[in-house]
């Protein structure tokens, strides 16, 4: 009786921990176009060039959390939620970061007395950065799915070298 009540407690803990984030009541990997546009009125910002997928902006007065002041949700070509970007002040870097802390598990952070601030956290497959650039009033808090991170990279990674070419073909 003790293994069994012992293996769900596992299974129940492992499977909280797998789970996808939610932010501002989207959840990554689960949300659907049609769930956003039911939830928020939204505005239509053209095709994710990383993800296929179309990209929508949410007003920010619609969510009420202080401080917030861009929103756009980033859905891969099947229409699922893969992406949440959202701009705030500076100012409001600790107080995120507290609050991330508290949910999911940090991976790295840089926060020199002078300089860029940032903080990355992991949860299932999607990366939470925070990232504050230094001579900037605005901050970044994203939620980005590992496939749309690797899709990015490999992308850039790809133009680089496609520039880099380009260049030295016009020496």
């Amino acid at each position: 009786m003790k293994k069994t009540i012992f293996a769900l407690f596992a299974l129940l803990i492992s499977n909280a921990a797998l789970a996808d984030p939610t932010v501002f009541g989207l959840t990554i990997s689960k949300t659907k176009v049609e769930e956003l546009k039911n939830k928020y009125s939204v505005t239509y910002k053209g095709q994710n060039k990383y993800s296929g997928g179309d990209m929508y902006e949410i007003a920010t007065g619609q969510i009420g959390f202080d401080g917030l002041n861009s929103l756009t949700a980033i859905f891969s070509k099947e229409g699922v939620l893969i992406a949440v970007l959202t701009g705030f002040p500076k100012s409001k870097f600790d107080y995120l970061k507290s609050s991330l802390s508290n949910k999911y598990q940090l991976v790295s952070q840089k926060i020199p007395f002078v300089g860029n601030k940032s903080a990355k956290y992991k949860d299932g497959n999607t990366e939470i950065e925070l990232d504050a650039p230094h001579m900037s009033f605005e901050m970044t808090m994203n939620y980005i799915h590992t496939d749309l991170l690797r899709a990015f990279n490999n992308q850039s990674a790809s133009e680089e070298r496609a520039k880099k070419k380009k260049e030295s073909s016009m020496l």
